[in-house]
């Protein structure tokens, strides 16, 4: 195998998963000098039609205009990773495109926080193994550390993790999966610290406030109002900072 995802995607037993991506890639590298870099990537078309994008690209612009520091998006997780027997052409293209909606970076406390953002695709269970598969790979990649180009990286000098799925809470609708996000999450935090001697992680569902509204037509939108502290960048930066469980 040579894809780091292989025979995951049905998979949702943190141990299961990390074992296919030892079996895919035992012997890891990667080309990529992009693996786990933390950046604002802010360069959303002008006709843009996806709200989860606009919203994601605003979050973008907002932290590299100031106003929302410690933010990041489009963090690359997998780039190129694959096993050393496989040749350098295709180590390069694999698992390019994997990448982690949104990252919060608290240097301080060396916390960070990786979401999957949600806004009107998919549901809860396909968030949830999206993110859990994200963090398994951010396990893969620090217990391979010396192995990869991951010289740098803050991300990989974490002592917290969190796992994050945040959506408006209409998302949630017709899902109850307190008791499974909770015991995924125990499981997460159990075999993190088997992995990586003082590290923690877990996993946890939010809700933006209620009402809250992307306030962006489009990426031209998103753009011109995320320059500076307007009404429409004012509402992105206070659903953010008043997110809430869905499962107390």
């Amino acid at each position: 195998m040579r894809n780091l995802f292989d025979g995951t995607a049905s998979m949702d037993n943190v141990t299961d998963i990390y074992n296919q991506m030892e079996a895919n890639c035992p012997n890891p590298c990667s080309t990529s000098q992009k693996l786990w870099e933390l950046r604002c990537s802010c360069d959303i078309t002008s006709h843009n039609p996806y709200p989860e994008t606009r919203l994601e690209y605003a979050v973008a612009n907002l932290a590299e205009n100031g106003y929302m520091p410690e933010w990041f998006n489009q963090c690359p997780v997998a780039s190129g990773i694959t096993d050393s027997s496989i040749s350098r052409a295709s180590s390069a293209a694999s698992n390019k495109r994997s990448c982690v909606d949104l990252v919060h970076w608290d240097e301080a406390n060396k916390c960070a926080r990786l979401v999957e953002l949600k806004w009107d695709s998919d549901d809860p269970l396909s968030a949830l193994r999206q993110i859990l598969v994200y963090g398994i790979v951010y396990l893969f990649c620090r217990v391979h550390k010396k192995e990869l180009p991951l010289q740098g990286r803050p991300l990989m000098d974490a002592r917290h993790v969190s796992l994050e799925v945040v959506a408006p809470r209409g998302f949630y609708n017709g899902y109850n999966e307190k008791d499974r996000f909770a015991q995924m999450s125990k499981s997460l935090n159990e075999f993190a610290s088997s992995k990586i001697n003082g590290l923690t992680m877990s996993l946890d569902a939010f809700a933006f406030p209620d009402g809250f509204q992307i306030p962006f037509k489009d990426g031209a939108d998103v753009k011109n109002k995320c320059k500076t502290q307007t009404a429409e960048s004012q509402a992105v930066l206070e659903a953010f900072c008043n997110l809430t469980p869905v499962w107390p």
